[in-house]
């Protein structure tokens, strides 16, 4: 671990946890412990999640991005679709996509990459209907790329839930992990990352009006002014001390 990046993860994590708590985890807190709760009881997700586990952290996206993107998109789904059996089956859907969206993260195209492989690996494990919601969901979670568009309802609601929790992680979770994660993946310098943060910042600005469920539009751009916040004190520090 690059000493430099571990400073800097934790000024962002001691500048996070001066802040607010996203609103969506305090008024959500059932559609969260509904997710939570069926990520523990399916062995489909057990096994999505073992697969992550083992397979480590992928240009910075690792088990803990993976797992909150996870139980965020099942909760999101709950939150569109209330409690009912229904709701319990695509969250699962959504929940496997959540934790392999990001399996073939340092290849080109990964979406498509990670929708393939885990066709290989499920396809004989669950139904072709669950199948479906998943590598649908998987296919379209990339930003500032036009999705696929269904008239299936649940193909677009899950695919929207797994677009709306992964780029909640372009909020806080974006300054106190991922970049400096994957710029140590990357072999990138912080003196690199200080040249591109404008650009940078334009990207995650951009985020904002891209999110899909009413929910995300609802919670989504709190959690990215909430990041960009920390940002502009993290480069204000990186500045400071490594310039």
């Amino acid at each position: 671990m690059d000493p430099v990046f571990d400073i800097i993860r934790r000024k962002a994590s001691e500048i996070s946890s001066q802040m607010d708590v996203p609103s969506f985890y305090i008024e959500r807190q059932r559609e969260l412990a509904r997710s939570m709760n069926v990520a523990d009881c399916s062995p489909d997700i057990q096994y999505a999640r073992d697969m992550v586990t083992e397979k480590g952290g992928v240009l910075g996206h690792g088990f803990r991005h993976a797992r909150s993107v996870a139980i965020d998109a099942g909760a999101i789904v709950f939150c569109e679709e209330g409690t009912g059996d229904q709701s319990g089956l695509l969250a699962e859907g959504v929940l496997i996509a959540g934790f392999l969206h990001d399996i073939k993260r340092d290849e080109d195209d990964h979406p498509e990459k990670a929708a393939s492989e885990v066709e290989q690996i499920f396809r004989d494990k669950i139904s072709p209907r669950m199948l479906e919601i998943i590598l649908f969901a998987i296919r379209n979670h990339e930003a500032f790329r036009e999705p696929a568009v269904s008239e299936d309802r649940d193909l677009m609601l899950c695919s929207g839930a797994l677009y709306d929790a992964d780029k909640f992680r372009w909020g806080p979770d974006n300054f106190t992990d991922t970049i400096w994660n994957m710029a140590e993946s990357m072999g990138l310098s912080i003196q690199t990352i200080i040249k591109n943060y404008d650009r940078g910042i334009d990207g995650i600005i951009r985020i904002k009006s891209s999110f899909r469920t009413e929910t995300g539009r609802h919670y989504g751009p709190e959690f990215i002014d909430a990041g960009l916040r920390i940002g502009e004190k993290i480069h204000e520090f990186c500045i400071k001390e490594f310039l």
